[in-house]
């Protein structure tokens, strides 16, 4: 059948039409695919990136965590070793001050007899050991060990450790961590100069002590190392130094050393300080000056030149005498030239004698307290007038008593 020209175009143009939709259709399916698989690739990517930053946000967050942990748990042991060092120094200023009141109440019963001179009110005198010249030139002055502001200045630190936590609120993690550790190392600081000043000072106070006792004659590591175990017994448990610092055990071991040195300087002063107490440094009359002194002397009554076992007080006739120190009577009564006369052991191969007395108030075997009265300046005996001739002896030697007195002063003087 034959077609018009017309029909075979329009043929042709369906035809056409027709293959161009099958094609566009096909290729359309073809690129749909991609497209959506391209969507699909990029949702994955976002996918993945976004689980990859969670990763990141949460492995941050664990490490801040753990640094905030680290620096709590650091500052926790820092802060408990702190305190356990607090604890430490209080405890050795409280046993610094026990020391220094051995000698304190020593100096206050003098200071309260007659004729002794007193510059300072009742609770504001204290001991201030001077440097003995036979030790050659320490400082004039030294500061109180344990001075009120010492420590209360310590005593403050107990609150510290809270204050310095509320301070560090609401800072950023970096900054509470960096002031919180420069608080600590600031206290740290102060800690470390108070024990440094501590040692320095019982340093020094034993050199001023043990020169003082040199001054006698005595030396102070014998004498120290003969006193009766009794007079200075201790005892007690045995507590490792490093485990009393802390829980378990963890501690600076240049700070225990340290405080090590300053409890053994501490325990050295005491025994120091007992050993001053076995002394005759008092003077056994006051408010009167020596009038004969120790040695070569021409004699009162022949004129000619002599030795003078002891030292003169010349003063009014009853004046009181005291005892320089403890002791136990071993001779009261009449002795020759010596008149009424008394004799006193104090231990340690130490006596003292009292000579030209007008009466006296003790007898043999009595045991007579520091201060107490054993009898009255007279003239008995052989001499001039009304004095009072003191002797020192020393395992059955004559000594100077003057060195005593003296040494007595710098124990005695008022800072």
């Amino acid at each position: 059948m034959a077609l018009s020209g017309w029909t075979q175009a329009v043929l042709a143009l369906g035809a056409i039409f027709f293959l161009g939709w099958v094609g566009f259709t096909s290729v359309n399916v073809v690129f749909q695919d991609q497209i959506i698989a391209a969507k699909d690739r990029k949702f994955i990517r976002m996918q993945s990136a976004y689980e990859q930053r969670i990763a990141e946000m949460q492995a941050a967050y664990d490490e801040v965590s753990t640094e905030m942990v680290l620096a709590q748990s650091r500052f926790l042991d820092q802060t408990t070793e702190l305190e356990a060092k607090h604890g430490l120094l209080a405890d050795l200023l409280n046993h610094s001050r026990e020391v220094r009141s051995q000698l304190d109440d020593m100096r206050k019963k003098i200071a309260g007899l007659p004729g002794t001179r007193r510059n300072k009110a009742d609770g504001e005198t204290r001991i201030m050991l001077r440097p003995a010249p036979v030790e050659g030139a320490f400082r004039e002055s030294r500061v109180d060990v344990s001075p009120p502001d010492l420590h209360g200045h310590l005593s403050n630190r107990g609150g510290a450790f809270t204050a310095i936590a509320q301070a560090a609120d609401g800072m950023r993690h970096e900054e509470k961590v960096a002031f919180m550790d420069h608080r600590l190392e600031n206290l740290d600081l102060v800690q470390q100069q108070l024990v440094n000043r501590i040692e320095e000072e019982t340093d020094l106070e034993i050199k001023e002590i043990e020169s003082i006792i040199r001054m006698t004659g005595f030396d102070p590591d014998q004498m120290t190392k003969d006193l009766s175990a009794a007079a200075v017994a201790e005892g007690g448990p045995f507590i490792n130094f490093a485990e009393s610092m802390a829980p378990d055990g963890d501690s600076s071991e240049g700070f225990d050393r340290q405080i090590f040195r300053v409890a053994t300087n501490l325990d050295r002063i005491s025994v120091l300080n007992h050993a001053l107490r076995q002394l005759p440094l008092a003077k056994p009359v006051y408010g009167i000056e020596t009038t004969s002194n120790f040695g070569a002397r021409v004699d009162p009554f022949n004129r000619k030149l002599a030795f003078h076992s002891g030292i003169d007080f010349a003063g009014p006739y009853g004046t009181k005498i005291h005892a320089p120190m403890a002791g136990k009577v071993v001779y009261a009564g009449w002795r020759g030239a010596y008149g009424r006369f008394v004799e006193l052991d104090h231990g340690n191969g130490i006596k003292t004698r009292y000579a030209h007395l007008a009466s006296i108030n003790v007898k043999v075997g009595d045991v007579v307290e520091f201060r107490e009265t054993l009898g009255k300046i007279g003239s008995s005996g052989r001499s001039t007038g009304p004095h009072l001739h003191y002797e020192v002896w020393v395992d059955g030697k004559v000594t100077n008593p003057a060195k005593f007195l003296k040494a007595g002063q710098y124990v005695l003087e008022e800072g």
